[in-house]
């Protein structure tokens, strides 16, 4: 969890361990990511971010949540690295903008280089928990909403990122130089995320082993799988 002032000149949030709670069981499962106005920051406001310590890289990254609503919040669930970890700055992202949560915003960065599109999920996502997934493959990345695909992006057609990164979870409110694209977080403003679980599962990392007629066992990889519909998967932490 993270604990800081965050100097960033899109983000108005300091990070704040006391933003992230343990939902109680009555409650429902997870944690709940919280973000209002505060003082003695360099921002107006404290959010709550997690962040898995180790970076990861190809593989399949699920989140079941609900997001936040609010015109200038923003709720993340992305893979970062950049100069603070000695790299450049790739990334792939799930956003969900508070000005409009009946849209998924999807991005990747290459160098620092953003790319982006919006996918209208006909529902909204600030009313339930369900479940996003993104897939990340050398030849292409892949995104889904409860198990289906909703955008693809192939080699192919441009660079995708390449640098593991690390996994981040998080809620905040955007900066004014960027109300365009987030809207305008208004004074006062405090708003609630749901996070129920988050799963990372590595290309490549986990091997079945099957026993054939003879007795003999066999290990035959499942990375292959196609998408992101992997239930079965623990969190790895290689």
């Amino acid at each position: 969890m993270a604990e800081y002032d965050f100097a960033h000149d899109k983000f108005d949030t300091d990070w704040r361990r006391s933003q992230v709670q343990i939902r109680d069981q009555s409650e429902g499962e997870g944690l709940e990511l919280r973000l209002q106005p505060h003082d003695g920051g360099i921002n107006r406001f404290a959010g709550g971010s997690i962040r898995r310590e180790n970076s990861s890289h190809y593989g399949c990254y699920e989140v079941r949540m609900q997001a936040a609503s609010h015109p200038g919040v923003v709720t993340g669930f992305f893979t970062y690295t950049g100069p603070h970890y000695g790299t450049r700055h790739d990334e792939i992202d799930i956003e969900f903008l508070g000005r409009n949560t009946r849209q998924m915003h999807v991005a990747w960065f290459i160098d620092g280089q953003l790319q982006n599109h919006f996918v209208d999920l006909g529902f909204d996502a600030a009313e339930k928990m369900v479940d996003y997934a993104f897939e990340w493959r050398p030849e292409r990345l892949r995104w889904f909403v409860n198990g289906a695909l909703v955008f693809e992006r192939h080699a192919k057609d441009g660079a995708i990122p390449a640098v593991p990164g690390r996994l981040f979870v998080n809620l905040w409110a955007a900066d004014p130089s960027i109300s365009n694209w987030a809207g305008t977080t208004m004074p006062g403003t405090q708003a609630k995320a749901r996070v129920a679980h988050v799963r990372f599962t590595p290309l490549n990392a986990r091997l079945h082993t099957a026993i054939d007629g003879s007795g003999s066992t066999a290990k035959n990889s499942v990375a292959d799988a196609g998408t992101c519909q992997l239930r079965d998967f623990e969190i790895s932490n290689r």
